[in-house]
């Protein structure tokens, strides 16, 4: 064991985890903070989080303390109030010191708590960007480009002589309170999670397709379908809704990240686009359906079996682009059917 961690963790076996955002990130970063707590004896864990994700982060029954920030008050640091903001986020994440602090976000924000927090061990990525390492006191090698999120993360681990698991666990609770909304508000009988959005809008399969797998679902799998979805995607949850007529609930803009997680759990399946909520399926155990075009699965793809991903094996995809020249092809040619064909697959899988 590298002597400076055997030190610094045995006299002080606390960790804070630097990891703002987004929503599936936070999500890949659950097996971390898991395999933490399982190596560590006596290890107290923090997180340092953005604020809109700090309930996600508190479904950790492993985190010891959040510390969320306003992400967009450090977005405008030359403004009165963020530097206020700022200046007594970081007083309040110097309160105590740590055994060692890890930066899996690897950018400039995340590189500044890091330099702020106190400790001796200060752990990120040898590729971090923005010029975050200057924070480092320990750097890791970077991991093979084309590896998936949570292996790149796990591979941090290392940082804190720490193995990589043999089984991946996320390890989450949803609160009674929030489980009991989803009970609420959706059918009695099994009904399947309808994810249509993504903040790219190449990674959209187009709302009308939705709608028609709604009601293939309804008709032939006996599953009603939920719609799910920000404020942002309103719009777009009342596109998916209207084409598919009884066929769903539309819970598009109501409750929060921590709801959606409750309607995941008693899920028998969800059907998304490569964002979040697909993420959150499956650190919850529900099966998925994801429709990928111009990212690649096998890096930001579902982790591990008991999930289908439907996609066309074109030239140009992956392309990780955010505007596509091609006419969309690598979605727009994904039928229904093919859908529905996966989800049967899985239903033999599991049976």
């Amino acid at each position: 064991m590298n002597f400076m961690t055997l030190k610094s963790l045995e006299i002080n076996p606390s960790v804070l985890i630097v990891k703002p955002s987004a929503l599936g990130d936070i999500v890949h970063t659950f097996p971390i903070v898991r395999a933490i707590k399982r190596s560590i004896e006596n290890v107290s864990i923090d997180w340092a989080v953005a604020d809109s994700y700090a309930d996600l982060a508190r479904m950790s029954p492993h985190v010891s303390e959040i510390f969320p920030f306003k992400r967009k008050e450090w977005g405008r640091w030359w403004r009165a109030s963020s530097v206020k903001e700022i200046f007594g986020y970081i007083k309040d994440i110097r309160q105590r010191e740590y055994g060692a602090v890890l930066d899996l976000q690897g950018l400039l924000r995340s590189g500044l708590i890091t330099f702020a927090a106190r400790s001796d061990l200060k752990i990120g990525f040898e590729n971090a960007r923005e010029g975050a390492t200057v924070f480092y006191s320990a750097k890791i090698p970077a991991p093979d480009h084309g590896a998936h999120a949570i292996d790149r993360y796990f591979s941090a681990l290392s940082g804190l002589d720490i193995k990589t698991p043999e089984s991946v666990g996320y390890d989450l609770d949803i609160p009674v309170k929030e489980s009991l909304w989803a009970d609420l508000n959706t059918p009695k009988e099994p009904y399947a999670v309808i994810n249509p959005n993504s903040r790219w809008e190449t990674k959209r399969w187009p709302a009308e397709m939705f709608g028609r797998l709604a009601v293939e679902l309804y008709k032939n799998e006996g599953l009603k379908c939920v719609i799910v979805g920000g404020p942002d995607d309103i719009e777009r949850g009342k596109a998916v809704a209207q084409s598919a007529g009884e066929s769903v609930i539309d819970l598009t803009g109501q409750g929060s990240i921590v709801h959606l997680a409750a309607l995941l759990k008693k899920a028998s399946a969800l059907f998304s686009n490569d964002s979040g909520p697909l993420h959150l399926a499956v650190a919850l155990g529900t099966a998925s359906v994801s429709i990928f075009g111009p990212t690649d699965p096998s890096m930001t793809g579902p982790y591990g079996p008991g999930h289908a991903v439907v996609r066309k094996n074109l030239d140009c995809s992956p392309c990780f682009k955010r505007r596509c020249p091609y006419n969309h092809e690598c979605m727009s040619q994904i039928g229904v059917e093919e859908l529905i064909e996966a989800w049967r697959g899985l239903k033999l899988e599991v049976s």
